[in-house]
């Protein structure tokens, strides 16, 4: 006889009932078929057991109201959550996981609690459909499962979600944005390859407060790829190729009537060489994110005699790159620095061409000049000049005219 669970009905069970359905959403009792009041679930043979969350018990009957040799079967038919088998006294017999298929026997009846022997089918050897098992990121191949990583191509902005988990996906148009779901929804290990194969840059944006390699968004220029993947908190790219023609590249910025904070963003990011135009409107800071990268600036702005610095969010204060002027920069990863100047020690040596001095006389010495060369050298008039060199000037005898 097979049995759906109505808890709290008033069926009479006869001694035996071969099949029960429970949908588990409380904590649930049996008691043994033949002693049934009709308000419990009785104790089938065969238990198939669909629970609404982890951490729900079945609860044996009373041990001591029947005799030795009761077997009752759990299967777990959820794909997600356990539950546990307990004896009347509320020790845990079994705890049955998803998909899992448990056995119990009863050995001895001298206590309410019983005496209760264990086993798991499929627990050492057992086989299994790969058709059942194939999901994101697996396929069949033959009677064995494999790697997958299907491709698909898009080409206007797409948000990606839970099953796009492994898929591999090329972009195809022109400037267009990927957003990527939030990291608590994708969960710990979810991840997707993707690909620019379009005409324009590709925008990989997170959600809310998400970052991407630390920032709020990662552009792919053409050619360009990645696989990303999520810890659960945070976005990382593995494997992050660049195309060698846009090794480096160059985005002019324009920033008429900016003032104060400037922080670059989206199709901004990940550029090598950066022009900034327009007339200021007070001193502007550009904010880069913390991540190794240089910087090549040309600071093409006017606008009063405000100034143009670069830094990151935490650096106090930035570095100044003058009107008219350019430089170049780079991020360590907490700090921007200035290349140019950064690891050039003075005086500079003879042998390295410099002059190991840090004044014109001591140079002169340096260089080898002697005392006489020297007075040359430096002599204001012609006549200095003879003077240093010993000798009368042109057109006289021993000082005097001829």
């Amino acid at each position: 006889m097979s049995y759906t669970s109505v808890f709290g009905g008033t069926t009479i069970f006869p001694s035996d009932v071969s099949y029960l359905s429970i949908a588990l959403t409380v904590d649930t009792p049996l008691e043994w078929p033949l002693e049934s009041s009709g308000n419990l679930d009785p104790a089938a043979r065969i238990i198939d057991v669909t629970p609404d969350a982890s951490g729900r018990s079945i609860v044996m009957p009373d041990a001591t109201l029947t005799g030795a040799g009761q077997t009752i079967l759990f299967n777990n038919i959820d794909a997600t959550f356990s539950f546990f088998v307990k004896d009347f006294a509320g020790n845990t017999l079994a705890t049955v996981t998803a998909g899992t298929q448990w056995q119990l026997y009863l050995a001895a009846t001298t206590t309410a609690a019983g005496t209760w022997r264990v086993f798991r089918y499929g627990a050492s050897t057992a086989t299994v459909q790969p058709s059942a098992l194939a999901g994101y990121g697996l396929t069949v191949t033959g009677s064995t499962l494999s790697q997958s990583s299907p491709v698909t191509l898009f080409n206007s902005n797409y948000t990606s979600g839970g099953p796009d988990r492994a898929k591999t996906l090329v972009w195809t148009g022109g400037v267009g944005t990927l957003t990527l779901p939030t990291t608590s929804s994708a969960g710990n290990n979810w991840f997707l390859a993707i690909r620019n194969g379009g005409s324009g840059d590709l925008v990989i944006a997170p959600q809310g407060l998400d970052t991407i390699n630390g920032a709020v968004s990662l552009t792919l220029s053409q050619g360009d790829s990645a696989t990303i993947v999520t810890d659960g908190t945070s976005w990382y790219t593995l494997g992050l190729g660049q195309s060698a023609v846009f090794a480096f590249d160059f985005t002019s910025i324009n920033l008429a009537g900016a003032s104060g904070n400037y922080t670059l963003a989206g199709a901004e990011l990940n550029r090598i060489a950066y022009q900034f135009t327009g007339a200021l409107a007070g001193n502007v800071e550009i904010v880069v994110p913390n991540t190794t990268q240089q910087y090549w600036v040309s600071n093409n702005t006017t606008g009063g005699s405000y100034t143009l610095r670069v830094r990151t969010s935490a650096q106090t204060p930035g570095v100044l790159v003058a009107r008219g002027s350019r430089a170049i920069l780079y991020c360590d990863g907490s700090e921007v620095v200035d290349a140019e100047t950064g690891g050039i020690a003075t005086p500079i040596a003879v042998a390295d061409g410099g002059t190991g001095s840090t004044t014109a006389s001591g140079a002169r010495i340096n260089l080898g000049g002697t005392t006489v060369g020297i007075a040359v050298f430096t002599a204001a008039t012609t006549n200095d000049a003879w003077t240093a060199l010993g000798v009368a000037p042109s057109g006289t005898v021993n000082g005097g005219t001829f």
